[in-house]
């Protein structure tokens, strides 16, 4: 879809048309914001197509979900799969992911900068370390630094400190 279609997102515009991919989506992106509520009734839609298909469907804020037969069905995991792809992509297709994206990095900057001068702030990493050696770490998944220590993980999550409770 054209990114114009969605210039109230402002930085964001590219990624909302390319997450509208169902009249629904296309409603809900419109007015260039993703509300809580909205990202709540599409994960709600997801699950209830799930459950159309037999399946209960339940989603954790760490985005890792349970996907569990209703009726004892013993289809393959690629069945099941393809369901789900196919109420996520009526639904929830990308909406989550928009939504917490948008949170954590509202002016859609670069993630090599946010992500470096975070991880300096909190003394993962020293002054040398550049955006381009980030970029070609995370490339490669190999970072030269304990990448799940809390320090840098609380830089992958919010790396500019928004979503900290107060």
């Amino acid at each position: 879809m054209d990114p114009s279609r969605f210039a109230a997102a402002g930085p964001w515009a590219e990624e909302f048309a390319d997450a509208a991919v169902s009249p629904y989506q296309i409603g809900m992106l419109a007015d260039g914001v993703i509300t809580a509520d909205e990202r709540a009734d599409a994960r709600a839609r997801t699950k209830v197509c799930m459950r159309e298909h037999g399946y209960r469907y339940e989603e954790h804020r760490d985005g890792a979900a349970d996907i569990d037969p209703l009726h004892g069905q013993r289809e393959g995991i690629e069945q099941v799969m393809s369901y789900l792809r196919g109420c996520s992509r009526r639904f929830d297709h990308d909406i989550s992911r928009l939504f917490d994206a948008i949170r954590r990095n509202p002016e859609h900057r670069d993630e090599a900068a946010l992500q470096v001068a975070c991880l300096r702030r909190a003394g993962v990493v020293g002054r040398d370390y550049t955006e381009q050696r980030w970029r070609t770490e995370r490339e490669d998944d190999d970072y030269s630094f304990v990448e799940w220590s809390p320090e840098a993980t609380q830089c992958r999550l919010d790396p500019l400190g928004l979503l900290q409770e107060g």
